[in-house]
């Protein structure tokens, strides 16, 4: 029997596995999609970590976990060979636009120190690709992205065994420690999923480092760098569970949106459209926590990557709290057999 059992092989369950593999526990995953059909929404996610751009929306909390993943995260990506950049992010718009950077700043309050105004020159030094193209950005320092999928693919090699197609309920697994980590899929009370579409592109001909978000009336559009000219561009959030493919109405906004930002991405390669359910409860905010004898941590949203490292040290120390009291009930029941022995 494995020591800690995990249902569900996204993002939360493959961190999980791997930092107890660190320390010579031994888990076991179960993830419902197959292996060459990811499902989960940290396969289609453009991985961004931004607590301050999120901050407005997001809240205290979000940021606060997100500020504390972002020291934890560049030493694991390190270990794990997996590129990243924590350089900042920019946010731009054009000139009718612009009183929605003034707006963003402002809603910053007291941490508004933690963004710094640039002038075009100072645009076009931090990204050249983007000189002459915005008049004013604001740069939100330290801020970054993960490659999402060398991350998963690394962990999936560390983390303990996985075993794809099996959809299993949390309850009916047998180990010292269940964790339910099945997002979307889980279908807790509460939980919704929120769909979310991103178009991955690879754009020769552009040459963005750090993130960048356009901020729209209606949206904001944002652009993830990847290695090897690669980019994640999204924005789509919607109120619905529906998995199927992404509409041509996202496509054009997203496309168009991505054209405002550089005209070398009317050249890019379609690498692909992607869908993805983000979970999330009421409030936006995750819960980690036991609930009849499992283990649960979900609704992550739509800030998995971001707050992830953080939410990893509650749920270790939910662990080792459960190890330890499995321990306590395996040794009295030696006891009580050795007494009926007796």
């Amino acid at each position: 029997m494995p020591q800690v059992a995990i249902a569900g092989a996204g993002l939360m369950g493959r961190l999980i596995g791997w930092h107890l593999a660190q320390r010579g526990i031994t888990a076991t995953l179960y993830e419902q999609a197959a292996a060459d059909a990811p499902r989960s929404a940290a396969h289609v996610a453009a991985a961004m970590l931004a607590p301050v751009s999120e901050l407005p929306e997001a809240g205290s909390a979000i940021f606060a976990l997100g500020c504390e993943s972002l020291r934890l995260w560049p030493p694991i990506l390190r270990e794990l060979g997996v590129a990243h950049d924590v350089r900042g992010s920019l946010l731009v718009a054009h000139g009718p636009d612009e009183p929605l950077l003034d707006k963003f700043y402002r809603s910053l309050g007291a941490h508004r120190n933690e963004a710094r105004w640039l002038d075009g020159a100072e645009i076009e030094r931090l990204e050249p690709a983007l000189g002459g193209r915005f008049r004013r950005a604001l740069l939100l320092a330290n801020e970054g992205w993960v490659d999402n999928r060398a991350l998963l693919a690394a962990l999936a090699e560390r983390c303990g065994e996985i075993r794809y197609g099996q959809a299993v309920a949390p309850e009916r697994l047998r180990a010292a420690v269940v964790i339910d980590c099945r997002g979307a899929g889980a279908a807790l009370p509460g939980l919704r999923g929120v769909r979310g579409e991103a178009i991955r592109l690879r754009a020769p001909d552009v040459r963005l480092h750090r993130p960048v978000r356009l901020m729209h009336p209606r949206y904001q559009l944002y652009i993830a760098p990847r290695p090897d000219a690669g980019y994640v561009v999204g924005a789509t959030q919607l109120e619905s569970e529906s998995r199927r493919q992404v509409t041509v109405r996202s496509a054009l906004e997203l496309l168009s949106a991505a054209f405002a930002v550089h005209p070398g991405f009317a050249e890019a390669e379609i690498v692909e459209l992607g869908v993805g359910l983000r979970p999330a409860y009421a409030d936006n905010l995750p819960r980690v926590g036991w609930q009849n004898g499992v283990l649960r941590v979900n609704g992550l949203y739509r800030h998995g990557f971001l707050i992830a490292p953080a939410l990893l040290t509650q749920v270790a120390a939910q662990i080792d709290a459960g190890i330890a009291l499995a321990r306590q009930r395996e040794e009295v029941s030696c006891n009580c057999s050795a007494m009926a022995s007796a």
